[in-house]
């Protein structure tokens, strides 16, 4: 019998000091402020055959931040082929890069950002026309 009261406290102290580490971590993630993602194209209208650029900016609560990685994805509207492009940085937390669209239609854009071991990643659409 005394062998079991051993056992059951043993296990209630473990699960106590797990429960405990848990709590613990828990708590520093709540601290740590996401990534923000603010996505810009300019000209608003984009023509065929014209250079658009294409901007982020990275934020982490107010403070704009250096990413570590920054990748614009663009594929045409319900495609799935896609094209990748790293962007280039242009200090302060913005990274740009100039596309020229072929063909007419929406295309979506993705940019996916790494900064301060976070991952954000912000999508806005692009309606390209004929001039």
């Amino acid at each position: 019998m005394q062998r079991k009261k051993r056992r059951y406290v043993f296990l209630v102290a473990f699960l106590l000091m797990f429960v405990g580490a848990c709590a613990v971590q828990s708590d520093k993630a709540s601290d740590v402020m996401p990534l923000e993602i603010e996505l810009t194209i300019e000209p608003e209208a984009v023509h065929i055959g014209e250079k658009a650029t294409i901007e982020a900016i990275v934020m982490q609560g107010t403070k704009k931040v250096d990413a570590s990685e920054a990748i614009f994805e663009i594929s045409k509207h319900n495609e799935k082929n896609h094209e990748e492009v790293i962007a280039n940085p242009k200090g302060n937390g913005v990274y740009a890069i100039e596309k020229a669209f072929s063909k007419e239609g929406t295309y979506i854009v993705k940019a996916k950002i790494t900064a301060e071991n976070l991952t954000a990643v912000s999508s806005q659409s692009i309606h390209v026309k004929e001039k």
